[in-house]
């Protein structure tokens, strides 16, 4: 990356859709700015199930970007989740096409298509992109591209990671109908355990469990590699829901009795008092609970996902690999007792909360979208990683767009000598 490049990112939500526009400054670390969020309700159980009310709200949460960055966004990258994914080991051998002037990026270019040709696809599914985990040239290991190095040969061991064209066909449309390209379709996990997790987790063995408010994302990395990654279809407003049916009571109500006694084991509450549910649609005697009524709820869910996730790390012969366990993500990371939850299911004694509050970010909601930017910048020099942005010059456009707004700032001039113009709107 190159001081001054760009990166729009596009978190697609059960719940919302999230923007942020990075900048990559002097020290080679992204700078946001621009961000934007919008309430979306067009996607469930991972499948964009309504284009048009996703578009709407990718389109507004766009605005809301543009408007602080003064900038005219014309493509982004987007994230995707486990569900609509699947990840493939390869490792593969190729020869270096002048072995006396060194590698080159063609060489890895050329690896990269033999291992694009060779991947095993089924005929709805299309590769969306390759992670380099290790480059091997003349027996010595090495996990930057190699650039210069002199052999006759190089091998590379990657995944593949492998999408669903209908997912990729409801994404294209939907990006279509508000009138953006695609960048890019992001592995969900990738972005988040980008800014979550620390390099020795990744080496030694960890666990992430990503709660949202539609879905848990669950991954394993050991050997800063990712060995397993998944999605379930169980997140935070499963809570909520699980709450409003045992009590009868409305969603909001539901809601903000989680928010309140928000404990993952009973035996954590210090005074079991009693709650007076407004909205019970009982007689007056059924409309007193007990806080520990609403606790055991809450546990249950909590502990249900956990048993999951220790079936599927035995099926997949995991419990060995994992030291320890991180858990992030609006739907877990503010539950007390968490923590101790997950050690007394999976019998992991090193967990800790990474909440979105901890992150340098502009609001939580951001935490995955702003993971996607820095990771998409941290890509190697072999894979071309720009968003496609314009400065926004002529005075009518910003009337037109944002109704009004202010002169660019002089320090992007500089920046954007080579953006695009923006044509007259007649």
């Amino acid at each position: 990356m190159a001081i001054g490049d760009i990166i729009v990112g596009l978190d697609l939500g059960v719940s919302k859709v999230s923007c942020v526009i990075g900048q990559v400054n002097k020290f080679n670390e992204i700078e946001v700015i621009g961000h934007g969020l919008a309430n979306n309700s067009g996607i469930k159980k991972g499948q964009i199930i309504d284009p048009s009310r996703v578009a709407k709200s990718i389109r507004e949460a766009i605005n809301y970007a543009e408007e602080i960055s003064e900038l005219s966004v014309n493509s982004a990258y987007v994230n995707i989740k486990g569900i609509n994914v699947r990840i493939e080991k390869i490792v593969m051998e190729s020869d270096v096409e002048k072995p006396d002037d060194g590698m080159t990026i063609n060489d890895i270019y050329n690896l990269y298509s033999k291992i694009q040709i060779a991947t095993r696809l089924d005929s709805d599914e299309q590769i969306i992109d390759i992670l380099p985990y290790e480059y091997i040239v003349n027996g010595r290991v090495y996990k930057e591209e190699p650039i210069g190095a002199f052999c006759k040969s190089f091998s590379m061991e990657v995944e593949v990671v492998i999408a669903k064209g209908k997912y990729i066909n409801g994404v294209l449309r939907t990006l279509d109908e508000a009138n953006l390209k695609l960048d890019g379709l992001i592995l969900e996990t990738l972005a988040t355990s980008n800014i979550v997790l620390m390099p020795e987790e990744k080496e030694n063995g960890v666990l992430l469990v990503d709660m949202g408010g539609g879905h848990t994302d669950i991954s394993v990395y050991k050997n800063s590699k990712l060995e397993f990654y998944t999605t379930i279809p169980v997140g935070g407003n499963h809570i909520t829901n699980d709450i409003a049916l045992t009590f009868d009571i409305s969603l909001e109500e539901a809601e903000k009795l989680k928010k309140q006694y928000n404990l993952a084991i009973m035996a954590m509450i210090s005074n079991n008092h009693e709650i007076k549910l407004s909205t019970k649609a009982s007689d007056q005697e059924n409309n007193i609970v007990k806080c520990s009524d609403i606790v055991q709820v809450i546990e249950a869910r909590v502990k249900e996902v956990f048993q999951i996730i220790r079936k599927m790390m035995s099926d997949n012969n995991l419990i060995g690999k994992v030291e320890s366990v991180v858990l992030t993500g609006q739907g877990i990371s503010n539950i007390v007792g968490a923590e101790e939850l997950t050690t007394l299911t999976l019998k992991i004694n090193q967990v800790r909360i990474c909440s979105p509050k901890l992150i340098n970010i502009i609001r939580p909601q951001h935490t995955t979208v702003y993971g996607m930017v820095r990771y998409i910048a941290n890509l190697g020099v072999s894979k071309h990683v720009n968003s496609d942005v314009a400065i926004i010059t002529d005075p009518t456009i910003k009337d037109k767009i944002f109704g009004g707004f202010g002169k660019i700032k002089n320090n992007f001039a500089n920046l954007f000598k080579k953006a695009k113009r923006i044509d007259d709107i007649k």
